[in-house]
């Protein structure tokens, strides 16, 4: 019985914590970021895909966040976007080294504020 409820408790847990597919939106803003980096660094193909897939959790991060809690005040989106700056900046530092992190989320704000005006 025990064995029963502890596999029924974990295929709900698989079930509900399989990753939704990111959105075209969510893509398209990882894409730019990391390709605004990749060229602005001069970065080989695998190092764009790195700061691919660490801009891509940002963006998904970010907004299952926001949208988990619809009333969020504009402080409260900004702490968001905030912590998933910084949780990117980490994971880039681990890979690059932090100087190089630094420069690359600079980078994606630039590319972020450039595409914004548009």
């Amino acid at each position: 019985m025990k064995n029963l409820i502890t596999f029924i408790c974990l295929m709900v847990f698989a079930l509900t914590a399989q990753a939704q597919e990111p959105t075209k939106y969510q893509k398209g803003r990882a894409t730019l970021f990391s390709t605004y980096i990749a060229d602005k660094m001069d970065l080989n193909e695998d190092q764009e895909k790195v700061v691919y897939n660490v801009m891509l959790e940002r963006v998904i991060n970010a907004n299952v966040k926001i949208k988990a809690n619809n009333s969020m005040s504009r402080e409260d989106r900004q702490a968001v976007y905030k912590a998933e700056y910084t949780n990117a900046q980490q994971k880039l530092a681990v890979e690059f080294g932090k100087k190089q992190a630094q420069k690359m989320m600079s980078l994606s704000n630039e590319a972020r504020k450039n595409a914004d005006k548009k």
